[in-house]
């Protein structure tokens, strides 16, 4: 049942769940549940953790959206629609003639712009709601929809990371003192818990160093170029 999620769902709000809780899944996996897999394995648990995973996944990164666009000076598309700040201003102009044309929707002018930024801005995040809208068909608007998943799989990463830091520490302290305390040979405890290490220490990396907002922004900006592209097809 957990493959039944569709590829969104599973892609960008599953997976980042998992990867901030692999290295203890894989710890637990190697000691005291190995037992109880063939339990833990049954279609009703898997599509209830599928459910809660996306969910969580979903919420963290959503949470973290506003503290992004104020970053960024506005989201992606809003700035490419913007004419302050532009480096083309004929090539706003141009964007916003050929979006005028699809949703049949008058888009500020420069003048309107400069005299109520926040009224030009709602206009915009209106008119970006319809485009979205209208490029949902996935077979159509393929690039934009791969962007929209590495988007949407690189911000919820980004909202877990002070979880998947917390449980990569915790992770790598429990695996250090049962490689040192648990009962048998060194080696194969060594064997058993070395991987969960590892992992909690790579997760560690991940977490602190790559995760940040720069590498959010990367398929930002590419979805926001794919669908002002959109519009295009659209017309």
């Amino acid at each position: 049942m957990l493959l039944r999620l569709d590829t969104y769902t599973l892609s960008a709000r599953v997976v980042p769940v998992l990867v901030a809780f692999l290295s203890p899944l894989v710890l637990l996996g190697t000691s005291a549940v190995s037992g109880v897999r063939s339990g833990i394995a049954s279609s009703v648990v898997l599509a209830v953790l599928g459910a809660v995973a996306a969910q969580i996944g979903r919420d963290r990164g959503k949470r973290l959206e506003p503290e992004l666009w104020r970053e960024w000076a506005g989201s992606p598309t809003l700035r490419r629609l913007r004419h302050r700040g532009a480096d083309d201003g004929g090539g706003v102009l141009r964007l916003h003639r050929r979006i005028e044309d699809v949703l049949g929707l008058a888009l500020p002018t420069a003048a309107e712009e400069a005299g109520d930024p926040d009224a030009a801005d709602a206009r915009y995040n209106e008119a970006t709601r319809r485009l979205i809208g209208l490029t949902r068909d996935r077979a159509r608007f393929g690039l934009l929809f791969a962007e929209n998943v590495n988007y949407g799989m690189r911000r919820n990463l980004l909202g877990l990371r002070p979880i998947g830091i917390a449980v990569g520490v915790a992770t790598a302290i429990v695996a250090l003192l049962l490689l040192l305390l648990a009962p048998g040979e060194l080696t194969a405890r060594a064997y058993s818990y070395g991987t969960s290490i590892g992992l909690a220490l790579l997760q560690l990396f991940f977490f602190a160093i790559v995760a940040d907002h720069d590498w959010v922004r990367v398929p930002a900006e590419a979805y926001a170029e794919r669908l002002m592209e959109s519009v295009d097809l659209l017309k």
